[in-house]
């Protein structure tokens, strides 16, 4: 009995030193929910209520860059940027923004979107937790790091080059273990090998030429932003430098927005493309980057409302509300293998950016309502908010229950973004998110194991403080759950 409740102390003492199990400030947290409670109202003005919103998840972000990888808080700041700021942006220019314009009034859009996702945000950070990254890496034994970075990009590599030859779920999975460059570029970044950069630069350069040679930023901007956090998080920053680099990285994303388009429409054209020479030309004073009709197309890259506010405008009026039927498809999609269900929903957006919004696309663009858009179209204003406060709970839920594992093993701490980096992007609809973590969490799991039994990342015992009868600390008894990661 008292082996066990100390197993449980040492256990409970370990939580402490590596979760914050809050998210977010209460202070900050009530802040936002009252905003969202005043949006829902429109009683006061969206000019005023976004910025706070927008400033209040920007700080929780900033706050706990340099303590560990702010996923929750990452995905909290994209939603409120493309969301609500973006939004914001469109309706008080000038700009002409043509089939990307607002398609129901500023009321409208934010009685519904100011409060769906404030809330979304708040219980999101509420539920979740945050990782004290340095603590929690600290005793692994790196001697194998070097080793995994390269079989998992051995296996990204095999399996990127077999995926065209296959479909359906077999075609997924590839696509899924071809993303093991990530997770081994992470081993390599934080193996402390002399040539670590190097072999890391060689690993994501898969992502960057495909992103060139493309002219698709989107997928560079998301991996490059979550790697960032992690090598971010090595260090503690003096608040003056974390806020230059951070500037710095927002300056750089604003960049790509404004050059991508010419980039692309160059490449189609078969003329030459130098993405550092369109830097140049637009970026330095008097560029075109701070022309009016760039930065139109920089807020319309920010704003994923105008999807939103399609739907709005499409449903009911011309297309009813289907009562979940998209919620349960995605459900089916994630549990169900298609073999047995040859018809279930497919990913891509298509079929339902379509239907909802009224709109037309291409047959191979692939755009989606976003999870608030797709809650709208469930259910409309109340209903669509209910929606979103499920979602942050549940999306919170699932991190934290990761991190759980994370605490036995820390080397799974670099699998995380297999798992949940659709759940970020704010145009991703349901099916998506879940396919991702549902079957993203079975590869990163079954991979985890598979490459630890060949290649064992071992965890020094901590030495635990135990309090004797008085309260004074005594004998240090090592904390016997984390021997392997």
């Amino acid at each position: 009995m008292a082996s066990q409740s100390f197993r449980g102390q040492s256990r409970n003492s370990l939580l402490r030193l590596i979760l914050e199990k809050q998210s977010a400030s209460l202070y900050g947290l009530v802040l936002v929910a009252l905003c969202g409670l005043l949006g829902m109202t429109q009683s006061i003005a969206n000019e005023l209520l976004v910025p706070v919103i927008v400033l209040v998840v920007m700080y929780e972000f900033q706050k706990r860059l340099d303590q560990g990888v702010p996923l929750l808080q990452l995905t909290a700041l994209i939603a409120v940027l493309q969301w609500l700021l973006g939004p914001l942006l469109a309706y008080n220019s000038d700009y002409e923004f043509g089939r990307y314009d607002m398609y129901v009034t500023e009321g409208t859009y934010f009685q519904y979107a100011l409060p769906a996702t404030a809330f979304y945000v708040a219980v999101m950070l509420a539920v979740g937790a945050s990782v004290k990254q340095r603590q929690l890496l600290q005793n692994l034994d790196r001697k194998n790091f070097v080793s995994i970075g390269i079989a998992l990009n051995l296996i990204s590599l095999a399996s990127a080059v077999a995926a065209p030859r296959f479909s359906g779920n077999l075609q997924f999975f590839l696509f899924l273990l071809s993303q093991l460059r990530y997770v081994g570029g992470l081993y390599l970044l934080f193996s402390r090998h002399e040539l670590r950069l190097l072999m890391f630069g060689a690993s994501l350069s898969p992502l960057l030429m495909t992103s060139l040679s493309s002219g698709m930023f989107h997928d560079m901007i998301l991996w490059f932003s979550i790697i960032f956090c992690y090598w971010f998080a090595q260090r503690k920053w003096l608040f003056a430098v974390k806020m230059l680099i951070l500037f710095s990285a927002a300056f750089a994303m604003f960049s790509i927005q404004v050059v991508k388009q010419e980039y692309r429409e160059k490449m189609r054209k078969g003329e030459p493309a130098s993405i550092v020479t369109l830097l140049g030309e637009y970026i330095t004073p008097g560029g075109k980057a701070w022309e009016s009709n760039a930065l139109s197309l920089a807020v319309t890259r920010l704003n994923q409302g105008w999807i939103v506010s399609a739907v709005m405008e499409h449903v009911p009026l011309e297309e009813p509300f289907c009562d979940g039927e998209t919620l349960k498809e995605a459900f089916v999609s994630a549990l169900v293998p298609r073999i047995l269900l040859p018809n279930k929903a497919t990913a891509g957006g298509r079929a339902n950016f379509r239907r909802f919004t009224g709109l037309e696309i291409a047959d191979s663009t692939s755009m989606g309502i976003s999870p608030l858009g797709e809650a709208y179209a469930n259910f409309g204003e109340f209903g669509g908010t209910i929606v979103m406060v499920c979602y942050g709970a549940a999306f919170s839920g699932m991190f934290y229950l990761a991190l759980l594992n994370v605490i036995r093993r820390p080397a799974f701490f670099f699998w995380l973004p297999l798992i949940f980096y659709q759940s970020m992007k704010a145009e991703t609809e349901f099916v998506v998110v879940l396919n991702q973590i549902t079957k993203g969490g079975l590869v990163a799991i079954v991979m985890y194991y598979l490459i630890d039994l060949n290649f064992p990342v071992r965890v020094r015992r901590l030495v635990m403080p135990v309090r004797g009868s008085a309260g004074n600390l005594s004998t240090a008894t090592p904390v016997r759950t984390l021997v392997r990661s």
